[in-house]
């Protein structure tokens, strides 16, 4: 058993032009955020000149983010959450999200509790 779930996306030949401005970079990450109900605290975007994104929301459960490379159609996003999610409903979004259909996800089991629980054991 894990405390978090961290997963990674790489987007391939992603939509360009939806790849290189914040408003759509930005309804895109809160589609992902609310496809997998998570709770949105705080948020930071920046537009690149002359196109591409590096975005950022902050959650309840960790973050999501995203970097984009417009002239490679290509996006790299994380989600970093303590509540278990479907990546493959993600990689999904993305891809409807950016016109494509070559997304590939990484999936890293963060804090296993066994072992977190024989650290603290420890130290009683």
């Amino acid at each position: 058993m894990y405390i978090g779930m961290h997963a990674t996306w790489e987007v391939y030949h992603g939509d360009g032009e939806k790849l290189s401005y914040v408003p759509y970079i930005k309804k895109a990450l809160h589609s992902v955020t609310a496809t997998l109900d998570l709770v949105e605290l705080n948020e930071a975007f920046k537009q690149f000149d002359p196109v591409g994104v590096t975005g950022f929301i902050l959650l309840e459960e960790s973050h999501i983010s995203i970097h984009t490379w417009p002239e490679h159609n290509y996006a790299a996003v994380d989600v970093f959450s303590c509540k278990p999610f479907d990546s493959d409903l993600v990689t999904n979004v993305l891809k409807a999200l950016f016109n494509t259909d070559k997304v590939v996800a990484n999936i890293i089991k963060r804090g296993d509790l066994k072992i977190a629980k024989e650290v603290v054991s420890k130290l009683k």
